[in-house]
Protein backbone atom coordinates (compact mmCIF):
# COMPACT_ATOMS: atom_id res chain seq x y z
CA UNK A 1 0.00 0.00 0.00
CA UNK A 2 1.06 3.33 -0.65
CA UNK A 3 1.41 6.54 1.39
CA UNK A 4 -1.39 7.87 -0.80
CA UNK A 5 -3.35 4.82 -0.11
CA UNK A 6 -2.55 5.20 3.91
CA UNK A 7 -3.49 8.86 3.61
CA UNK A 8 -6.92 7.95 2.48
CA UNK A 9 -7.39 5.17 5.13
CA UNK A 10 -6.13 7.57 7.69
CA UNK A 11 -8.92 10.61 6.65
CA UNK A 12 -11.71 7.47 6.50
CA UNK A 13 -10.97 6.43 10.28
CA UNK A 14 -11.04 10.21 11.32
CA UNK A 15 -14.17 10.79 9.67
CA UNK A 16 -16.03 7.71 11.14
CA UNK A 17 -14.16 8.84 14.19
CA UNK A 18 -12.29 6.15 15.01
CA UNK A 19 -9.86 5.63 17.72
CA UNK A 20 -6.18 6.84 16.37
CA UNK A 21 -4.98 4.25 18.58
CA UNK A 22 -5.78 1.69 16.24
CA UNK A 23 -3.10 3.00 14.34
CA UNK A 24 -0.65 2.40 17.26
CA UNK A 25 -0.71 5.93 19.12
CA UNK A 26 -3.58 6.72 21.48
CA UNK A 27 -5.24 9.92 21.45
CA UNK A 28 -4.81 12.93 23.73
CA UNK A 29 -8.37 12.05 25.08
CA UNK A 30 -7.64 8.25 25.83
CA UNK A 31 -4.20 9.08 27.19
CA UNK A 32 -6.07 10.76 30.20
CA UNK A 33 -8.47 8.23 30.33
CA UNK A 34 -5.83 5.62 30.97
CA UNK A 35 -4.16 8.27 33.64
CA UNK A 36 -8.03 8.29 35.27
CA UNK A 37 -7.71 4.78 35.91
CA UNK A 38 -4.17 5.06 37.66
CA UNK A 39 -5.67 7.58 40.12
CA UNK A 40 -9.23 5.68 40.73
CA UNK A 41 -10.71 2.31 39.64
CA UNK A 42 -14.08 2.27 37.47
CA UNK A 43 -17.71 1.32 38.55
CA UNK A 44 -18.67 1.29 42.61
CA UNK A 45 -15.88 1.32 44.92
CA UNK A 46 -15.28 2.88 48.47
CA UNK A 47 -12.03 3.74 49.72
CA UNK A 48 -10.68 6.54 52.35
CA UNK A 49 -8.29 9.51 52.58
CA UNK A 50 -5.93 11.03 55.04
CA UNK A 51 -5.47 14.42 54.05
CA UNK A 52 -2.40 16.45 55.86
CA UNK A 53 -2.26 20.30 55.48
CA UNK A 54 1.23 21.87 56.14
CA UNK A 55 1.56 26.03 57.11
CA UNK A 56 5.24 26.68 56.90
CA UNK A 57 5.87 23.29 56.72
CA UNK A 58 4.63 22.19 59.95
CA UNK A 59 1.61 20.26 60.12
CA UNK A 60 -1.34 22.44 60.10
CA UNK A 61 -4.78 20.06 60.31
CA UNK A 62 -5.59 16.44 59.69
CA UNK A 63 -8.59 15.10 58.04
CA UNK A 64 -9.80 11.65 57.12
CA UNK A 65 -12.80 11.25 54.59
CA UNK A 66 -14.62 8.24 53.17
CA UNK A 67 -15.75 8.53 49.89
CA UNK A 68 -18.15 6.37 47.93
CA UNK A 69 -18.28 6.72 44.33
CA UNK A 70 -20.61 4.94 41.13
CA UNK A 71 -19.80 5.26 38.12
CA UNK A 72 -18.11 8.87 37.99
CA UNK A 73 -21.36 10.25 38.58
CA UNK A 74 -22.65 10.10 41.54
CA UNK A 75 -20.30 10.59 44.70
CA UNK A 76 -20.40 10.86 48.82
CA UNK A 77 -17.88 12.29 50.98
CA UNK A 78 -18.06 11.72 54.79
CA UNK A 79 -15.92 13.23 56.92
CA UNK A 80 -14.44 11.22 59.96
CA UNK A 81 -12.13 12.59 61.64
CA UNK A 82 -11.51 15.14 63.60
CA UNK A 83 -14.49 14.31 66.02
CA UNK A 84 -15.44 18.06 65.96
CA UNK A 85 -15.84 17.54 62.04
CA UNK A 86 -17.90 14.07 61.92
CA UNK A 87 -21.34 14.36 59.97
CA UNK A 88 -20.20 16.71 57.63
CA UNK A 89 -20.98 15.55 54.12
CA UNK A 90 -20.60 16.33 50.62
CA UNK A 91 -22.90 15.05 47.76
CA UNK A 92 -22.25 15.12 44.22
CA UNK A 93 -24.84 14.16 41.50
CA UNK A 94 -23.72 14.09 37.66
CA UNK A 95 -22.74 18.55 38.04
CA UNK A 96 -24.63 19.23 41.46
CA UNK A 97 -23.32 19.35 44.81
CA UNK A 98 -24.26 19.43 47.94
CA UNK A 99 -22.80 20.36 51.65
CA UNK A 100 -24.68 18.65 54.57
CA UNK A 101 -23.57 19.96 57.99
CA UNK A 102 -25.16 18.39 60.82
CA UNK A 103 -26.26 21.79 62.79
CA UNK A 104 -28.00 22.69 59.76
CA UNK A 105 -31.45 21.49 58.41
CA UNK A 106 -31.29 21.26 54.80
CA UNK A 107 -28.11 20.37 52.82
CA UNK A 108 -26.54 23.64 50.73
CA UNK A 109 -25.43 24.18 47.56
CA UNK A 110 -21.80 24.26 46.82
CA UNK A 111 -19.25 24.62 44.11
CA UNK A 112 -16.38 22.14 42.95
CA UNK A 113 -13.89 24.80 43.07
CA UNK A 114 -14.85 25.98 46.90
CA UNK A 115 -11.78 25.32 49.30
CA UNK A 116 -12.86 21.84 51.70
CA UNK A 117 -9.47 21.73 53.56
CA UNK A 118 -5.52 23.15 53.16
CA UNK A 119 -4.98 23.32 49.25
CA UNK A 120 -7.90 20.69 48.71
CA UNK A 121 -10.88 22.21 46.59
CA UNK A 122 -14.69 20.26 46.66
CA UNK A 123 -13.89 18.51 43.08
CA UNK A 124 -10.77 17.44 44.42
CA UNK A 125 -12.36 14.02 46.62
CA UNK A 126 -15.75 14.41 44.80
CA UNK A 127 -15.25 14.57 41.02
CA UNK A 128 -12.24 12.74 39.95
CA UNK A 129 -12.47 11.55 36.40
CA UNK A 130 -10.62 14.11 33.99
CA UNK A 131 -11.52 12.25 30.90
CA UNK A 132 -15.03 13.15 31.68
CA UNK A 133 -14.98 16.88 32.41
CA UNK A 134 -12.03 18.00 30.00
CA UNK A 135 -11.22 18.32 26.42
CA UNK A 136 -7.49 16.63 25.45
CA UNK A 137 -5.04 17.95 23.91
CA UNK A 138 -1.56 16.84 23.40
CA UNK A 139 0.86 19.94 23.61
CA UNK A 140 4.18 18.09 23.61
CA UNK A 141 6.74 15.17 24.82
CA UNK A 142 8.87 15.89 27.68
CA UNK A 143 11.01 14.76 30.34
CA UNK A 144 10.03 15.27 33.71
CA UNK A 145 11.80 13.65 37.01
CA UNK A 146 13.58 11.23 34.94
CA UNK A 147 10.56 10.03 33.35
CA UNK A 148 9.18 10.65 29.72
CA UNK A 149 5.86 12.16 29.52
CA UNK A 150 3.10 13.22 27.66
CA UNK A 151 2.49 16.83 27.92
CA UNK A 152 -1.49 17.56 27.62
CA UNK A 153 -3.71 20.75 28.27
CA UNK A 154 -6.88 19.84 29.73
CA UNK A 155 -10.01 22.23 29.10
CA UNK A 156 -13.10 22.67 30.93
CA UNK A 157 -15.98 21.48 28.74
CA UNK A 158 -18.96 22.99 30.84
CA UNK A 159 -18.67 25.58 33.65
CA UNK A 160 -19.10 23.27 36.65
CA UNK A 161 -16.12 21.58 36.71
CA UNK A 162 -13.55 22.00 39.30
CA UNK A 163 -10.74 23.98 37.09
CA UNK A 164 -11.01 25.85 33.90
CA UNK A 165 -7.75 24.72 32.64
CA UNK A 166 -5.30 21.95 33.94
CA UNK A 167 -1.66 21.31 32.36
CA UNK A 168 -1.02 17.38 32.71
CA UNK A 169 2.27 15.09 32.82
CA UNK A 170 1.49 11.52 31.91
CA UNK A 171 4.12 9.06 31.94
CA UNK A 172 4.87 7.35 28.60
CA UNK A 173 5.13 4.04 29.36
CA UNK A 174 3.02 3.27 32.34
CA UNK A 175 0.11 6.15 31.97
CA UNK A 176 1.03 6.86 35.80
CA UNK A 177 0.19 10.82 36.40
CA UNK A 178 3.78 12.34 37.13
CA UNK A 179 2.36 16.19 37.19
CA UNK A 180 -0.91 18.50 37.21
CA UNK A 181 -0.97 22.35 37.37
CA UNK A 182 -4.28 23.51 38.44
CA UNK A 183 -5.52 26.95 36.42
CA UNK A 184 -8.66 29.33 37.20
CA UNK A 185 -10.56 30.99 34.52
CA UNK A 186 -8.28 33.98 34.52
CA UNK A 187 -5.12 32.21 33.38
CA UNK A 188 -3.51 32.76 36.89
CA UNK A 189 -1.93 29.41 38.22
CA UNK A 190 -3.55 28.08 40.92
CA UNK A 191 -1.96 24.99 42.64
CA UNK A 192 0.56 21.95 41.65
CA UNK A 193 0.14 18.25 42.70
CA UNK A 194 2.78 15.74 42.44
CA UNK A 195 1.32 12.15 42.22
CA UNK A 196 3.30 9.16 44.36
CA UNK A 197 2.41 6.44 46.19
CA UNK A 198 2.54 3.66 43.44
CA UNK A 199 0.75 0.50 45.10
CA UNK A 200 -1.59 -2.29 44.33
CA UNK A 201 -5.09 -1.27 44.03
CA UNK A 202 -8.02 -3.84 43.04
CA UNK A 203 -5.43 -5.45 41.44
CA UNK A 204 -3.65 -2.97 39.18
CA UNK A 205 -1.14 -1.00 40.26
CA UNK A 206 -1.94 2.49 41.00
CA UNK A 207 -0.98 5.98 41.96
CA UNK A 208 -2.28 6.59 46.00
CA UNK A 209 -0.52 10.09 46.88
CA UNK A 210 -0.94 13.51 45.91
CA UNK A 211 1.17 16.60 47.15
CA UNK A 212 -0.82 20.34 46.19
CA UNK A 213 1.29 23.02 46.71
CA UNK A 214 0.12 26.47 46.72
CA UNK A 215 1.07 28.31 43.50
CA UNK A 216 2.29 31.61 45.91
CA UNK A 217 3.14 29.71 48.68
CA UNK A 218 5.51 26.44 48.07
CA UNK A 219 4.98 25.93 51.99
CA UNK A 220 1.61 25.78 52.32
CA UNK A 221 0.82 21.87 51.05
CA UNK A 222 -1.50 19.00 51.54
CA UNK A 223 -1.30 15.66 51.05
CA UNK A 224 -3.69 13.19 50.19
CA UNK A 225 -2.79 9.38 50.99
CA UNK A 226 -5.39 6.97 49.59
CA UNK A 227 -6.23 3.67 50.77
CA UNK A 228 -8.68 0.81 51.86
CA UNK A 229 -10.05 0.94 48.83
CA UNK A 230 -13.12 -1.87 48.35
CA UNK A 231 -15.56 -2.84 45.95
CA UNK A 232 -19.27 -1.65 46.28
CA UNK A 233 -22.57 -1.93 45.19
CA UNK A 234 -25.29 1.28 45.88
CA UNK A 235 -28.75 1.97 45.00
CA UNK A 236 -29.18 5.39 44.00
CA UNK A 237 -31.11 6.19 46.95
CA UNK A 238 -27.57 6.08 48.76
CA UNK A 239 -26.85 9.22 46.46
CA UNK A 240 -30.15 11.66 47.85
CA UNK A 241 -30.61 14.49 49.64
CA UNK A 242 -32.88 12.74 51.81
CA UNK A 243 -30.58 10.36 52.76
CA UNK A 244 -27.58 12.76 54.16
CA UNK A 245 -29.07 13.46 57.44
CA UNK A 246 -29.19 9.53 58.04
Amino acid sequence: MNSSQWLFLFSAFALLNIPSSIFGTLSPQEIVRRADEARYPSGQFSFFVKVTDLDEGSPSNETVYLVHTKNSANSLVETKSPERMRGRKLLMKKRDLWMFLPTLKKPTRVGFEQRLTGEVSNGDLARTNFATDYSSKLMNEEKLDTRDCYKLLLTANHKEATYRRIVYWVDKKTYFPVQVKFYAISGKLLKTGKYSGIKSVLNKNRVTQLTITDALHEKRQSTLNYFNFKKASYDDTFFSKESLSD
